[in-house]
């Protein structure tokens, strides 16, 4: 990907050369952005891409947009497969996965695309993340505070028990969990059903699928530990989960 853009973009280098600013940002803001990223970061969602396979190698492009006033964390696309290439949608970087900045690319019309690699232990993680609508410092810096977390999510909330967040650290759903303690396990489901039975309120999420990962010589399936697809809350707490609307409504702090 990052190859075929630099070919591509030969023919305008003197005009970006030229140009003092990129998208209403000054190379020096530019700079001060890239600086945020130093130190540890910790993601605030799951950040699918898709990932592809070309006779020149691998390639990955996002799915996962933010702006400086919200996020679009649904994913879309499922395999493709042909003589000579090959795409999907995988989930190699997760909520709360300790990420580094691998290299951002300034694009016209406000985009910036963030290419992620893991580290810790996911350092096998790969992913891209594109923030759109940045045309200040300040844009960039507002869809940073929604992407990244300097510390682990669980550590945020010094009032929740020791043992739950052990449990939200070791990606453990635990009975009794919140939904926003669910949510730092387990990312936002991809539909959520709300009933009453009785006196009490249930919500239902079912979680979206892992893609398939392909490599240049390799097909991978998802995450064999991953967490059931549907999970039940009654009056805002986790009471099962089980293998058995799109999550637009998604509320993590009332039941």
């Amino acid at each position: 990907m990052r190859a075929i853009r630099k070919i591509c973009c030969v023919s305008a280098l003197f005009l970006t050369v030229a140009s003092p600013v990129f998208a209403g940002v000054s190379r020096q803001e530019r700079k001060e952005a890239k600086q945020l990223f130093s130190g540890p970061l910790y993601m605030r969602f799951n950040a699918p891409c898709t990932q592809g396979r070309h006779p020149f190698g691998i390639y990955y492009s996002a799915l996962v947009e933010v702006s400086p006033t919200g996020t679009n964390t649904e994913a879309s696309g499922g395999a493709s497969v042909g003589w000579y290439h090959a795409s999907s949608t995988v989930w190699s970087v997760r909520i709360n996965d300790l990420v580094e900045l691998e290299e951002m690319e300034w694009e016209e019309e406000g985009e910036v695309e963030i290419e992620l690699e893991g580290a810790g232990p996911n350092s096998d993680g790969t992913t891209v993340v594109k923030f759109v609508d940045i045309n200040s410092l300040q844009d960039f810096q507002a869809a940073f505070d929604q992407t990244f977390s300097r510390q682990p999510l669980q550590e945020e909330h010094p009032d929740w028990p020791p043992e739950i967040r052990q449990a939200i650290a070791e990606r453990r759903l635990v009975d009794g969990m919140t939904k926003r303690q669910v949510f730092y396990v387990v990312g936002t489901p991809s539909r959520v059903d709300k009933t009453t039975e009785g006196e009490k309120t249930v919500e239902t999420w079912t979680l979206p699928k892992q893609g398939v990962e392909f490599g240049f010589f390799l097909v991978r399936t998802g995450d064999h530990g991953a967490p059931p697809e549907t999970l039940r809350f009654e009056d805002g707490l986790l009471v099962s989960a089980s293998t058995s609307t799109g999550a637009a409504g998604l509320d993590l702090d009332n039941p």
